[in-house]
């Protein structure tokens, strides 16, 4: 008959803290542990619809049309902080591609969350908002109370920075 082997202490040890080094460094830098989402917001106010395909190393969304006035809010999973995501956006006989999420870009917005006084305990979540216009794309991030905050100093209603402009 034979027996079955425990893995050894060290093994079991070992696996343990990286799971747990991992966790806590995703869990510290960021407030919505490994969910995001971005906006796109068609403010062209005439036809033909903005048309735009977006990518990541996961995800393919084909190519769709914005009208005039929509909003696309777009929601992934960032596993380990590694997302990217750039889109291609097509409007009469111009196109752009850019990132339109990136780690870099979320630091940024919680840099300037911080900054401008948008940060109590965690009561601000916020997201990246882009406002596609005649002039070309206006990147901001955009500040809004928590459900789980319960300070009555914070206010309801967003507030909106501007981060990054592309010109088409």
């Amino acid at each position: 008959m034979g027996y079955h082997q425990l893995p050894s202490i060290n093994y079991i040890f070992i696996t343990t803290l990286i799971i747990t080094i991992i966790s806590t460094i995703n869990h510290i830098t960021r407030p919505v542990y490994g969910k995001q989402h971005f906006y796109l917001k068609n403010e062209i106010w005439r036809n033909p619809p903005v048309k735009y395909r977006c990518q990541s190393g996961r995800d393919d969304t084909g190519v769709h049309e914005l009208k005039p006035g929509q909003t696309l809010d777009y929601r992934f999973t960032d596993i380990l902080s590694s997302a990217l995501y750039f889109c291609h956006f097509y409007f009469e006989q111009k196109d752009k591609v850019f990132d339109v999420y990136t780690r870099k870009l979320e630091n940024r917005c919680r840099a300037l969350g911080r900054f401008k006084g948008y940060w109590y305990d965690q009561c601000y979540n916020y997201h990246m908002e882009w406002v596609i216009r005649k002039d070309g794309f206006h990147g901001r991030c955009v500040y809004y109370k928590s459900n789980y905050c319960w300070s009555p100093k914070i206010p309801a209603a967003p507030k909106s920075v501007p981060l990054v402009f592309y010109r088409w």
